[in-house]
């Protein structure tokens, strides 16, 4: 009988020992594993916002406190990147419809860290690590983008603002299509230049994160006198044409802003002697560095261009031209003589203003829809690369422009970026 007890409680010890080493093995498989989108529930609401969560994965979890007495957000991520196909960082978020407008102070608690930590305000199609969104980045050396992914899944690509560090930033949803704006200190917030557009269907999320850009460092924000408010439809009287003159790198098609201007301006020229632009604006010509600065009047350019947009290509074997011979706006091209005209584009769209790149293999041209009667102007349009050797089109740009976009030669010498001007229909300001 002794014996029979004995061996009882000793496999009940045994078997407590088991359960004990599993319930101890499986807490620290869950203390390792990264944070997974949809595995940390929403906080409960905070400030603003409806709730606040990790976005992706992560190796240490976020936090989000709010201080009412200041009205400031201070947020804490890890998290790799928000870039590429998919992004990873602690959000605080509020489910909205409609357009709206976000504003915030930002600035980074410690000094040194990864120069590329981010804050951000953003609008966002889901919860999803690869959602379509758009936001304003800013750099933890400053940096300040336009980020957005138009779709799900989709590369993110930016337009980079020419202005470093600013201390209040703020970004719009208007339809489709998103503007940044930022301020210095003492200054009041003005617009960026660029736009991106990223298709919004009903509801969606807007509000703030913080990316370490590091998977195994975790960074801090603030986020102060946050802002969050709908949009109502402007009156056209109430909006200024802004031009923003921007170049783009052709491999990456990302861009950056070299100069934005309450002023239609026009035909840039990327200058072949020197790293600047000239353009045109209310008769005069101007000279801006290609990364940015105050404009200096110059003498304009000789060549004026042709009725047909007649182009050279750089070997003297073509004469590129506009033509609707074909039934729609199409790039032909001919010998010098006038003889063997061809089609070059194709039927897809209508194409305007064909600029070949300094070696002769790509075309820059300007696409439109079929219905628009003559040159577009501050239309729907798209900037496209043609590789004249196997005609694959690559998309570098969707804008508002058309008439004035990239009416003069504006590849860079060594064929990398071009220049060219997009318009937006907008504010003069915001608070």
């Amino acid at each position: 009988m002794k014996y029979t007890v004995r061996r009882y409680w000793t496999q009940m010890r045994n078997a407590n020992v088991v359960r004990l080493t599993s319930l101890i093995g499986c807490a620290l498989l869950v203390c390792g594993m990264p944070n997974r989108a949809g595995a940390q529930a929403p906080a409960a609401p905070i400030g603003l916002f409806d709730g606040h969560q990790d976005i992706g994965t992560v190796l240490t979890a976020g936090t989000a406190d709010f201080d009412s007495s200041k009205r400031s957000y201070t947020l804490s991520a890890s998290g790799e990147n928000m870039w590429a196909t998919a992004d990873a960082f602690q959000f605080v978020w509020k489910k909205v419809t409609g357009d709206m407008r976000l504003t915030a102070d930002i600035s980074f608690i410690g000094q040194g860290g990864d120069p590329h930590r981010k804050a951000v305000l953003i609008f966002r199609q889901t919860l999803d690590a690869d959602s379509a969104y758009a936001d304003i980045a800013v750099h933890g050396v400053g940096l300040t983008s336009l980020q957005a992914r138009d779709e799900k899944g989709a590369a993110t690509h930016e337009v980079q603002s020419s202005i470093s560090g600013p201390r209040r930033v703020s970004i719009e949803k208007r339809g489709d299509s998103f503007y940044i704006w930022v301020a210095g200190e003492g200054e009041d917030l003005h617009f960026s230049g660029g736009s991106m557009r990223v298709p919004m269907e009903g509801s969606f999320y807007a509000g703030i994160g913080v990316c370490a850009h590091n998977k195994d460092a975790v960074e801090k924000a603030v986020f102060s006198n946050v802002r969050m408010e709908p949009l109502s439809t402007a009156n056209r009287k109430d909006l200024t044409l802004f031009s923003t003159l921007e170049t783009v790198t052709v491999q990456s098609t990302d861009a950056r802003v070299a100069l934005v201007s309450p002023k239609r301006i026009e035909s840039p020229n990327w200058l072949k002697d020197a790293d600047a632009i000239v353009f045109r604006s209310e008769g005069k010509a101007y000279r801006v560095p290609s990364a940015g600065g105050a404009p200096e009047e110059v003498k304009p350019p000789a060549s004026e261009g042709t009725k047909d947009n007649r182009e050279l290509s750089p070997d003297g074997q073509y004469v590129y031209f506009n033509s609707d011979k074909s039934g729609s706006m199409q790039v032909w091209r001919m010998l010098p003589d006038g003889s063997s005209q061809e089609k070059v584009t194709p039927e897809d769209f209508s194409n305007w203003y064909p600029h070949l790149s300094p070696d002769g293999r790509r075309m820059v041209i300007l696409s439109c829809a079929k219905s628009v009667k003559g040159a577009p102007k501050d239309q729907d349009v798209i900037l496209r690369i043609l590789s004249l050797a196997d005609k694959r089109v690559t998309v570098l740009a969707t804008l508002t422009g058309g008439q004035g976009t990239i009416d003069a030669p504006s590849w860079s010498p060594d064929g990398r970026r071009l220049a060219f001007v997009s318009y937006q229909l907008l504010p003069m300001g915001t608070k």
